[in-house]
């Protein structure tokens, strides 16, 4: 055979091979599962937020757990500091300029959203700091304060329409999506401790309480509009920031690189596992 042949035969090989040579799977053109809301699903650290976009997400959320145990391609966009107005209309100004607003990322290709949301929009922290002494061992007395009640049904009665309408605007974005809205609470315990919990077991039952009422409301709209509700605050018994190594929450002062008040790497993950168990 001559050399001519030879180079013309070795040619068609290749050109065979290359046409019957399987493909690489193309990569989804939109996210099954999208992660919308503030830091309780962002997990920040204390410089996450520095870092683009701005937002803090970490790979501890409980969005990447989640994912990563259903196999399917996603997208966080959680962000610090979110209101129901930063998932549903308002661009969210952060370190690093406007982020899209989140629901932006939901399409009728969406199979699961999850959502934490209505922290900010409550300022839960400014309506029970005052639970909270200087030093462990103290009774503040939050619990007999007017002043406190006042400020917290007046916060608990304007979040709840929020929290319907941010509903609403998924289910029209993703109608297809199977919703999880994520509940609140689970810091504190029924008892204080030094520095992570400065507060008298009486107040503690207060607090406690106050995150009762807050979860009412997120499972109120959650079950109206036949989307599910996962319980942090009872899983969390336990786990509180007073729980040492176990705990899911960093309290008033963090012992980690996790931001006080916030989910600890353990805690994300117990959320997923929450989220997992409810689908």
């Amino acid at each position: 055979m001559t050399r001519s042949r030879l180079a013309v035969i070795a040619i068609l090989t290749i050109a065979v091979s290359c046409i019957v040579a399987p493909l690489a799977p193309a990569a989804p053109s939109a996210p099954e599962y999208v992660a919308l809301g503030d830091s309780r699903a962002a997990a920040p650290t204390r410089t996450s937020a520095r870092q683009p976009d701005g937002c803090g997400r970490t790979p501890d959320g409980y969005p990447t757990h989640v994912a990563a145990q259903l196999g399917v391609f996603y997208k966080s966009v959680a962000c610090v500091n979110a209101y129901t107005r930063d998932v549903t209309t308002n661009p969210q100004l952060t370190l690093f300029g406007l982020r899209p607003v989140q629901v932006s990322a939901l399409s009728t290709s969406t199979r699961l959203v999850t959502l934490s949301i209505g922290g900010n929009d409550l300022q839960w922290w400014s309506l029970i700091s005052s639970c909270f002494t200087r030093a462990f061992g103290r009774d503040a007395g939050c619990r007999n304060d007017r002043s406190v009640a006042r400020r917290i049904d007046s916060g608990l009665t304007a979040v709840a329409p929020k929290i319907g309408a941010t509903l609403n605007t998924i289910a029209s974005r993703a109608p297809n999506a199977r919703v999880i809205l994520v509940g609140h609470g689970g810091y504190y315990g029924r008892t204080g401790c030094p520095g992570q919990a400065n507060i008298s077991n009486a107040d503690a039952a207060f607090v406690m309480a106050f995150f009762e009422r807050f979860d009412a409301i997120l499972r109120s709209a959650a079950v109206n509009r036949s989307m599910t509700f996962v319980d942090v605050a009872s899983a969390a018994v336990g786990h509180d920031a007073c729980s040492g190594a176990a705990r899911w929450f960093e309290g008033n002062t963090s012992q980690s690189q996790t931001q006080p008040r916030h989910p600890t790497p353990l805690g994300s993950r117990a959320i997923a596992n929450l989220i997992l168990n409810a689908l």
